[in-house]
């Protein structure tokens, strides 16, 4: 494992290998070679970097919206049929 993987596990709380299923190692290691701690960690779990998004991939894998364990707004479509059913209770 490299050392910006193993920085970024250590920081967001994620491991090396959710990290790297992103596919966003490469892309977040060129933005981040001068980065503090913060925005290493903003940049996992926002995808934004310096008030921009990279790339429309790093918004959708963004981690806050994999610790709360929703997909992100407008990348996942409900499917087919979903109109039909009802919604969870407790929405």
């Amino acid at each position: 494992m490299d050392a910006f993987v193993e920085l970024s596990a250590e920081l967001t709380g994620f491991s090396a290998e959710e990290l790297s299923s992103t596919g966003l190692v490469e892309q977040y290691r060129v933005l981040a070679h001068d980065a503090s701690d913060a925005e290493i960690i903003a940049l996992w779990y926002t995808g934004v970097w310096r008030g921009v998004i990279p790339s429309a991939r790093a918004y959708a894998e963004g981690l806050a919206w994999k610790a709360v364990g929703v997909a992100a707004p407008g990348t996942e479509g409900p499917g087919f049929g979903s109109w039909e059913r009802r919604p969870r209770s407790g929405v």
